[in-house]
Parts: C-alpha cells; sequence; structure tokens
C-alpha cells in the first residue's frame, strides 16, 4: 500500500504499520481524504476529575497524538511498522461551548527528518466548537531500533482488564497539601494494554492522567473539596519510556503561567522512575 491509496481508512488496514492498538487505541472511522491528513470520531473514556471540560487533558492528547501518528503514516510509501514516540508537544484546552456529544478529531502529519514527524491536531464538538488543539513532535524508531532500545520484555502483555483507560491512575502513597503533592505509581502490564505489544510501557497520557489526579489531591486541599478548575495552555514532554515492572514517582508542583493574562495559575506535574524523567507537563489554569 502507498501514500496515494488513503482514501478512507479502517483499522484493520492501517493497524500493522503503527505502534499502538486496542484498547488504546480507540478511534472511530478513522478517514483519510489526502496523504498528511486523518479524521476520525474521538471517544470520552477517561474521567475528567475535577477539570471544568468536556474530556479530560490527557484523554484528548491520548487521542490526538494517535490521530496525529496516523496522520504521519499516511504519507510513507513502505509499509513496515514504526513506532511514533510523542517528545515533546503545545496543547490548548477551551472552555465547554455546550454539553458533551460526539468528539471529532482532524490532523495534519508528515515526517520532518528520518527519524522525526509533526503533527497538528484539533479537536471539535459535533456543533465545530473548538474543544483541544495539540501539536506534536514524534520520534520515529523501526521495530529494530525499539527493540534494541527497550531490550527483552520484562512483563508479559496483559488480556485483562477490557480498558484500563476508563479508571483513574492508581496512585498510591498520596501525600499532598495545598501547594505540592506526591506519589507512587507502579506501572503494572494491565495499565500498559495496546502501548506497547511485546513491551508493554507507560502511555504518556496515564503519566498525565496520574499528574492531573495528583493535582487534584492539591486542588482539595488549597481550595475545597468541590472545587474544580479550566485547563488552558499546556506543554508536555516525554524524555523515556517506563516499562511495566517499574515503579514511578509523581511530583506536583505549582509554577509560573505561560498565558497570565488568560490564566492566573499553573502546576507542573513530573514522573520519575529512578533518575530518569519519564515525563513533565505544564498546565495554566484558572478556578471555576
Amino acid at each position: 500500500m502507498t501514500s496515494v491509496d488513503w482514501t478512507s481508512v479502517a483499522y484493520e488496514q492501517i493497524s500493522p504499520r503503527i505502534c499502538v492498538s486496542t484498547p488504546y487505541y480507540a478511534l472511530t472511522d478513522l478517514a483519510s481524504s489526502a496523504p498528511g491528513q486523518t479524521s476520525a470520531g474521538v471517544p470520552v473514556q477517561s474521567p475528567t476529575g475535577r477539570q471544568a471540560t468536556l474530556i479530560n487533558v490527557a484523554e484528548a492528547g491520548r487521542h490526538l497524538a494517535i490521530l496525529g501518528l496516523c496522520a504521519v503514516v499516511t504519507t510513507r510509501p513502505d509499509a513496515d511498522r514504526h513506532y511514533y514516540l510523542a517528545h515533546r508537544g503545545v496543547g490548548r484546552m477551551y472552555p465547554p461551548a455546550g454539553s458533551l456529544t460526539a468528539l471529532h478529531g482532524t490532523a495534519n502529519g508528515r515526517m520532518t527528518g528520518r527519524n522525526r514527524a509533526v503533527a497538528e491536531t484539533e479537536l471539535r464538538d459535533a456543533d465545530g466548537n473548538l474543544v483541544a488543539r495539540l501539536d506534536l513532535e514524534y520520534l520515529v524508531l523501526s521495530v529494530p531500533v525499539f527493540q534494541r532500545m527497550m531490550g527483552p520484555a520484562g512483563a508479559a502483555d496483559a488480556t485483562e482488564p477490557a480498558n484500563p483507560y476508563t479508571a483513574a491512575a492508581p496512585l498510591v502513597d498520596v501525600a499532598a497539601d495545598a501547594r505540592t503533592a506526591t506519589a507512587k505509581l507502579a506501572v503494572e502490564a494491565p495499565l500498559c494494554r495496546g502501548h506497547f505489544d511485546g513491551h508493554p510501557a507507560l502511555p504518556v497520557s496515564v503519566a498525565g492522567y496520574a499528574a492531573f489526579a495528583l493535582f487534584d489531591h492539591v486542588l482539595a486541599a488549597a481550595a475545597g473539596p468541590e472545587a474544580r478548575w479550566q485547563p488552558g495552555v499546556f506543554r508536555l514532554q516525554a524524555d523515556h519510556l517506563a516499562s511495566a515492572g517499574q515503579t514511578c514517582t509523581v511530583d506536583v508542583e505549582p509554577s509560573a503561567p505561560a498565558e497570565p493574562e488568560s490564566h492566573d495559575q499553573a502546576f507542573t506535574g513530573t514522573l520519575r522512575s529512578g533518575d530518569r524523567n519519564i515525563f513533565s507537563i505544564q498546565v495554566d489554569y484558572s478556578l471555576v
């Protein structure tokens, strides 16, 4: 199959060429009108917690990152599988304009070098209102390079639960006050289903879920048990993969907002495994 063959795309067609599988892959009605362009229905599966949004920031990022890598795939003339690892991203969440209905995502993607790709994505509701935007940079690895990087699989692929992404991140040893918090997250194969087959590793979105779940503890301590927050611009970076069997330390601390004219507060969430920085995300927000 070549790049010019992509006019509509079923999951069965694209799955041999991408690095994620169900249930982590959950897009519906995937289509490509031209090489580098994709669209799909986007489900809402994860709890939003205290976020005043139609979809959790992390889940929006999950689906848009997958839609973006699918867009990149449609530009490639080869039929080989590659791993598209989200490395850096800048996004924005928009206040809900209505009630939750069907969400629809679009993406434009392209290779920018031998081992790098980018995608610009949008998520809209059924009335066309913007829900989220996310621009991503990917590291693109061949199967042999990915396997050398990961080494032997440390845990077998899980077959249960059917969809781990419908539950909150399973944080333990939570300690929080009105400014900061810390917790532990055990990376287990059931938490990584579909990411990646043969080498279960913590998805970037689950790292985000963990940071946001921990921030909810800070928010409760600072503003009360009913407090909610509206996210704005966010910046993420993923430097390493945490394989099943590892344990991550999750930290949340206040930071300076990138756009103080729009949101007067910000926090940074980080995940580490040993001395390795796994993931970080900075989010501007306002209380609502």
